[in-house]
């Protein structure tokens, strides 16, 4: 599968709204309401270290492509941290992707509306999956991910954010989007669980340069790029924090997303999070007990943070051997 296509001119993709900053951010974060609690759902499949594709490849895209410097990158233990974008590949088997649709589906009535980022989102999922807490913490997938992205992963300690689960259907009224916006995440993997047939528009589009240039992007400027994973079960790993991205509007079917926040405990330093990035989706009370548990000192960061993620530990020799 080839990795992107550059969007040309005439579709009005950089019509798309932005995700508020400055005062209307502080003021999103006020209004916001703390996330909606999906109720537990009474019977789950249960999760599988089998459902994991061990060998999981594809495209790869590096931040020096998106016109980083090399003096920008992270560095640890003789790796640079240069993965700007990877996909699409399969994270999950044809059974383990059948049992997550599943259980988002069932999920969809817990999910809540926003205009910050995500239309209709469901914040924590795996604060009320037993499925995507196991999956998103068993080592076979943290392993397999770390592969992908290069540096050793666990599940953010920040854990509203960890699991989100957007939801777009096509319908009258209101077009249900994501906004141009960078993560405060540096590590998002999405997981594709609609089959592209399924639905029109809904096409992941994102602008391969600095962030600190789009602001000065007109429509037709060949770095905006459409990300080809409308594949049912295609993932595509993204940089979140130094790529602006958005969604287009879904205007027929239905495009379910789990997306998946990970962490690197090595580079907790260089950790992008805004106090009021996180607060403008999920508003002031929700963030503070996150917020700290994120920024509270550690002595040992494999340790101390996969422990507060509820993760084993991943460390660099484990993504040298197989």
């Amino acid at each position: 599968m080839a990795m992107v296509r550059t969007r040309r001119g005439g579709d009005g993709v950089l019509n798309l709204p932005r995700t508020a900053t400055g005062v209307d951010q502080f003021f999103h974060a006020v209004r916001a309401r703390r996330p909606r609690r999906a109720p537990g759902l009474p019977v789950e499949p249960p999760w599988s270290g089998e459902f994991v594709v061990t060998d999981a490849t594809g495209p790869r895209v590096t931040l020096q492509e998106f016109g980083y410097a090399s003096r920008e990158l992270g560095r640890a233990h003789g790796t640079v941290d240069d993965t700007a974008l990877v996909g699409p590949f399969r994270v999950l088997t044809a059974e383990g992707l059948d049992r997550l649709a599943e259980v988002c589906d069932r999920l969809e009535p817990a999910a809540g509306s926003s205009g910050f980022i995500a239309t209709r989102r469901l914040r924590g999922a795996d604060l009320v999956s037993p499925f995507i807490n196991n999956m998103i913490r068993d080592r076979s997938f943290l392993l397999t991910c770390s592969r992908i992205a290069g540096v050793p992963l666990i599940p953010h300690p920040l854990r509203l954010p960890t699991a989100q689960i957007n939801y777009f259907e096509g319908r009258g009224g209101r077009p249900e989007i994501v906004r141009w916006h960078r993560d405060g995440m540096d590590y998002v993997f999405t997981v594709q669980l609609s089959d592209g047939d399924a639905y029109e528009g809904g096409s992941f589009t994102y602008f391969q340069g600095r962030t600190g240039e789009f602001d000065d992007v007109t429509e037709g400027d060949p770095r905006i790029r459409e990300a080809d994973c409308r594949a049912r079960g295609a993932t595509l790993f993204l940089h979140g924090s130094r790529i602006f991205h958005a969604v287009t509007p879904v205007t027929r079917g239905r495009r379910v997303t789990l997306v998946i926040s990970l962490f690197c405990p090595y580079f907790a330093r260089r950790d992008s999070n805004t106090f009021w990035h996180l607060a403008g989706d999920d508003g002031i009370l929700a963030t503070v007990p996150s917020w700290l548990r994120l920024k509270w000192p550690v002595r040992d960061p494999a340790m101390d943070f996969s422990m507060r993620a509820g993760s084993p530990v991943v460390t660099w020799e484990d993504l040298r051997t197989r």
